[in-house]
C-alpha cells in the first residue's frame, strides 16, 4: 500500500514538473519572439511545439504510459544541450562587441537552466 501510494506521488510530481517545463517552453518562446523583435519565428513556434509537447508527455505520464519518462529525459536532455550550445554562441556574440545579443544570451542561459534543472529531476525519480 505504501509503495503505491509513494508511485502515486512520483507520477504526479513528474507530471507537474513536465507541465510547469512545457509552459516554461511556451512562454520563454513567445519571449524570444519579442526580444527580436519578431524576427525569430523559429523561437516562437520552436516554444509552442516542444512546449506542447512535454505537456502531453506529462499528461500520458499521468496517465501511465511507461515510455514517457525515458521520452521525456530524452527529450530534455536534448533541450538543454541545445540551449547551452545556442547559448554559448550567443555569448561568443557578446563578448565580441554585439551588446544586442545579450538579452538573446540570458534568455537561452537561463532555458538551459532550467532544462538542467528538469532533466536532473527527472534522472533521479527514473525507475527502470
Amino acid at each position: 500500500m505504501v509503495g503505491a501510494w509513494i508511485d502515486l506521488r512520483m507520477k504526479n510530481r513528474t507530471t507537474v514538473w513536465l507541465v510547469v517545463y512545457g509552459v516554461f517552453l511556451i512562454t520563454t518562446g513567445i519571449i524570444g519572439y519579442e526580444i527580436t523583435q519578431e524576427t525569430s519565428t523559429s523561437a516562437i513556434a520552436n516554444g509552442i511545439v516542444f512546449g506542447t509537447l512535454m505537456i502531453i508527455m506529462g499528461i500520458l505520464h499521468q496517465h501511465g504510459r511507461p515510455w514517457t519518462m525515458p521520452a521525456s529525459l530524452a527529450a530534455t536532455s536534448i533541450f538543454t544541450l541545445t540551449f547551452l550550445w545556442r547559448g554559448a554562441l550567443q555569448w561568443f556574440e557578446v563578448v565580441a562587441g554585439n551588446a544586442d545579443r545579450s538579452s538573446v544570451a540570458i534568455l537561452l542561459t537561463v532555458m538551459a537552466l532550467m532544462s538542467g534543472l528538469v532533466t536532473v529531476r527527472l534522472l533521479r525519480w527514473y525507475r527502470h
